[in-house]
């Protein structure tokens, strides 16, 4: 009896798709999470608005049938891919599917970070945005029982650092908004926090990285009682800052995701020293090996750094050829996910995929555009897996040509060629398949989605299949229009977005090709 590998049965909708050609059309319950993956900013051929009625559409139609998929859906794209202003409009259509169900209150409360469970509210400022959209959409209507519910006990979990940091001050739904539309009754311990929260008193001094530090405790003591002014404890938590950093650093002690994480912070406030100290450890083979960490997750750590933060002047350069070495060392991590057969990796080059910047999960609390453009992203996983895992690489757009590449060359110099061949042709499928050499295992295709032609009544195509067999398809869509060019079945895995845990997802896609939906089955609410 097949364990993995069962039959499966339904109808395959052939659409026309954006780009007027023939498309399949995604099932309701995985439009939804190519959606929730992708968010909701304008692409080539959908505009926000659109995509967003589509999303409350289509949570609608799933949450007839599977109100709790809705509802993990939500939760996992929040938690885990990292997304915000979908998940706060999802969170708003899902009200009328959850209305009566006893997991809606839980839906809408707190995310215990540790346990690793819990609802939709991540940062306590998910609530605001929620809120501020529901009334948005709402106008003049009370908010539903649910909502307040989760709110409130949402609101009763949370501990000062995360009240005062998350007030949301100056904006049309503050946290003192909140207070009053669902009347929390705090612990005796907290009550003279929520006091000082509803009379504007309650004051944040410490960053989120500080704040749990006997450093940053410290100095918050000394403001506190008047011994320094908050300008002398600005000088003296930098200082302290470096001071930490340095013992970590020199003690060896920072683990090689910390490292990541932190890139920022020791960036800007250790000394040239210690900074020197820290890239070394980041372009440590040993510990990039034992870390496990994947190509992504560096660049990624780049990505914050570079878009979101004044990166002195003097140490750019040695910070991005440390982020090169790095990126280049993490490569045989990769080795581990095909340890057989061939793959071939095909990279979309049409014109659409230079007119959008890429919307990219920087952290687990911030999605938005960077500045890269959708092939900036999409050649990089392609040479990054080719380089990777030895596979064959291709690019198409008005037809698919074979690339030489040598693997000894860096990921840019792969990268870049590929990126060369980007001239704004128009996207055909079909050629993908008269066009790869020999039977392969595993096709990776990195695109947009949005193909001219026929692929599935394409001769080349079925010709492939009869000679060669089927092989597995992995369609990693980095735009999200809610079509597919590839029919379903058990062999295509769709990947969506680009973000870190693409890599994590890949690793168990050949025993369970509905991988994603089985991840989000699992989330506890």
């Amino acid at each position: 009896m097949a364990k993995y590998n069962a039959k499966t049965t339904g109808t395959t909708q052939v659409v026309v798709n954006a780009q007027g050609g023939e498309g399949i059309k995604l099932s309701p319950e995985m439009e939804m999470v190519s959606l929730l993956a992708s968010g909701l900013d304008g692409r080539f051929y959908e505009k926000e608005s659109d995509r967003e009625s589509r999303l409350v559409e289509v949570i609608k139609t799933v949450g007839k049938k599977d109100p709790e998929l809705v509802a993990k859906a939500l939760v996992y794209a929040r938690s885990v891919m990292g997304q915000r202003s979908v998940t706060h409009v999802g969170a708003v259509a899902a009200q009328s599917v959850l209305a009566g169900n006893p997991l809606a209150t839980r839906f809408y409360g707190k995310r215990d970070h540790k346990k690793n469970q819990g609802g939709i509210v991540y940062r306590l400022d998910d609530i605001l945005e929620i809120v501020a959209y529901y009334f948005l959409r709402n106008p003049g209507m009370p908010l539903p029982n649910a909502m307040k519910r989760g709110f409130k006990n949402a609101l009763e979990a949370a501990d000062t650092y995360e009240l005062a940091k998350y007030q949301g001050k100056g904006r049309a739904v503050s946290l003192v908004d909140i207070v009053n539309l669902v009347r929390p009754k705090p612990s005796e311990k907290m009550q003279d926090t929520f006091k000082k929260l509803m009379n504007g008193e309650l004051k944040q001094f410490n960053t989120a990285e500080d704040k749990n530090t006997k450093s940053g405790q410290l100095i918050a003591e000394k403001v506190k009682s008047g011994e320094i002014t908050k300008e002398q404890a600005e000088i003296e938590l930098t200082e302290a800052k470096a001071e930490n950093w340095k013992q970590l650093i020199e003690d060896g002690t920072l683990g090689y995701l910390a490292l990541l994480r932190n890139l920022r912070n020791i960036t800007t406030v250790a000394s040239d020293d210690v900074f020197t100290k820290a890239l070394n450890m980041l372009v440590d083979e040993k510990r990039v090996r034992k870390s496990l960490v994947f190509p992504h997750q560096i660049d990624i750590a780049f990505e914050i750094l570079m878009n979101f933060y004044e990166v002195p002047q003097n140490r750019r350069n040695p910070l991005l050829t440390a982020i090169n070495k790095a990126y280049e060392l993490a490569i045989p991590n990769l080795s581990e996910l095909f340890t057989h057969g061939r793959t071939a990796v095909v990279v979309d080059t049409s014109g659409s995929m230079r007119m959008c910047s890429v919307n990219m999960n920087i952290n687990n609390s911030k999605r938005t555009n960077i500045n890269s453009k959708v092939i900036d992203k999409a050649s990089l996983i392609g040479a990054t897996l080719v380089k990777g895992i030895g596979a064959d690489l291709y690019s198409f757009d008005y037809d698919c040509r074979k690339m030489s590449y040598n693997p000894l060359d860096t990921i840019n110099t792969i990268k870049n060629s590929v990126i060369q061949r980007t001239t704004g042709g128009a996207t055909i499928f079909s050629s993908i398949f008269s066009a790869l050499d020999g039977k392969y295992d595993r096709v990776f295709v990195i695109s947009d989605m949005q193909g001219g032609d026929t692929i599935l009544k394409n001769s080349s195509y079925q010709s492939y299949v009869r000679k060669y067999g089927q092989p597995y398809i992995y369609s990693i869509d980095l735009q999200g229009y809610g079509t597919t060019m590839f029919k379903q079945n058990q062999k295509l895995i769709n990947l969506y977005g680009y973000s870190a845990d693409i890599y994590e997802q890949i690793k168990s896609c050949e025993i369970n090709p509905k991988a994603i939906l089985a991840e989000i089955r699992k989330i506890i609410i």
